[in-house]
């Protein structure tokens, strides 16, 4: 049985633009697939304390109830930012659409269209989706004459004859890869620390407060998510050599999947882009550092190398000094030997 390693983008960002998306594109999802009904306004309240960017509005939450088709009773509420009088414009009974297979996903008829609040969910799901986006080669990429000599010395001497040339000598590779481990795993502690606020937040704006069913809800998000968030880090903190037995590529060209045989005899296997699929073949002895995604050959190749820390395939007409695809310096090929797990 193999196991699979990780993809480009973390699993919890895949969940968290999936649940933005969910969350903004309910409404206007349920004005076309959605079933209607007529919802009972049962509680009116107020939450919290005056907003003083609101001119001292009050956030106050509208429960109602109503029956579905099959004749079962479900719930719903909304929020909305009114005087200390109460919010205006809701009758005692209101139209309501729900998902006939889901009736708890449901939202009042009037709230259901595309609104500032849509927009803005995703918006920054699209923002996320841009921040961690494969960057595409840029153009005037800095390129050192070939066999220039470095402020820190020599370059690899080893990739230069083997026609991978890099710009960086072995001990400017060292000090790099060691920085980029020790920051990539502060980074994503600092990524799991910003989302919980945020979480937070969002669960308090629905729900109005925070009582002890959200901060029920809040501890089993946070439990999941550190789940997910040590698995990730799991796969991106492994160090293995390994061996390309085979690969089997996708439909329609986008990549494939290449399959290891560790050195312990372990199977795992890789999914990569088109460019990384043709740049490994069976047969391939390949390692790869803690703290970085992607493996590289033991042997350099002729005049490529792998950019670790994007997965990008950079052709090295000269000797290069970053990755012109997202700008992480290209380390000598024997730095990253030295740190790679013993055979």
């Amino acid at each position: 049985m193999t196991a699979p390693i990780q993809g480009r983008r973390p699993f919890a960002v895949w969940l968290i633009v999936l649940l933005l998306l969910a969350y903004g594109l309910l409404g206007p999802l349920l004005l076309v697939a959605g079933s209607g009904s007529i919802a009972t306004i049962t509680e009116v309240r107020r939450t919290g304390g005056a907003e003083p960017q609101w001119f001292h509005r009050y956030w106050w939450v509208v429960a109602y109830e109503f029956r579905a088709a099959d004749g079962t009773q479900h719930g719903g509420h909304t929020r909305t930012l009114a005087y200390d009088t109460g919010p205006r414009g809701y009758a005692k009974v209101e139209p309501v659409l729900y998902l006939a297979a889901a009736p708890w996903l449901n939202v009042l008829r009037k709230e259901a269209g595309v609104h500032a609040g849509t927009v803005a969910v995703l918006g920054a799901a699209l923002l996320i989706l841009w921040l961690t986006r494969a960057r595409q080669p840029q153009r005037g990429a800095a390129v050192p004459a070939a066999g220039k000599r470095t402020a820190g010395g020599r370059r690899s001497r080893a990739s230069a004859t083997s026609g991978a040339a890099t710009a960086m000598t072995v001990e400017q590779s060292r000090r790099w890869l060691l920085g980029y481990r020790r920051h990539s795993r502060l980074y994503a502690w600092l990524f799991f620390a910003a989302v919980i606020p945020v979480v937070v937040l969002v669960i308090w704006l629905e729900v109005g407060e925070l009582d002890e069913e959200v901060l029920g809800s809040v501890a089993f998000f946070i439990v999941v998510f550190l789940a997910l968030a040590l698995g990730s880090r799991r796969q991106t903190s492994a160090a293995w050599r390994a061996v390309v037995v085979d690969k089997q590529r996708t439909e329609r060209g986008a990549g494939g999947t290449l399959v290891l045989q560790l050195e312990r005899g372990e199977r795992r296997t890789l999914r990569v882009s088109p460019p990384l699929f043709d740049y490994f073949a069976p047969g391939d002895a390949v390692f790869k550092l803690d703290g970085f995604e992607w493996p590289e050959k033991w042997s350099p190749d002729e005049g490529r190398r792998v950019c670790i820390a994007c997965g990008g395939v950079v052709e090295l007409a000269e000797p290069m000094s970053a990755c012109p695809r997202c700008g992480a310096p290209l380390p000598a090929h024997e730095a990253m030997q030295a740190l790679a797990p013993r055979a």
